[in-house]
């Protein structure tokens, strides 16, 4: 092999290896509130005030639930891919804080 080959076969490597350690850390990034609403629960539910029959979960805005009980509702709903204790956190702070907005 040629040194010059192995110096772009070297390159390529190192190159798809910071690639992939930057989209890594990217992934695993803290999603807001709302982000996280909008991907795990927004197919069922929404937070506009009003129910709409399209959303078989229902507003949240008007549901009124404490803290603890919302996080315990949110960590037993049927989702996709399974939220982490703090991206349940961060979810049930979002809702709280619009509904809190709305008083």
């Amino acid at each position: 092999m040629t040194r010059r080959l192995a110096r772009a076969l070297l390159l390529t490597a190192c190159t798809a290896a910071c690639a992939s350690a930057c989209g890594a850390g990217q992934s695993q990034a803290p999603a807001s509130g709302r982000a996280l609403f909008d991907q795990a629960c927004g197919a069922c539910h929404t937070l506009s005030g009003h129910n709409d029959p399209r959303r078989q979960g229902g507003d949240l805005l008007g549901f009124h639930a404490t803290h603890a009980q919302m996080l315990q509702l949110a960590g037993e709903m049927p989702v996709r891919h399974p939220l982490s204790q703090s991206q349940l956190e961060a979810v049930v702070r979002y809702v709280m804080a619009l509904e809190a907005g709305r008083s």
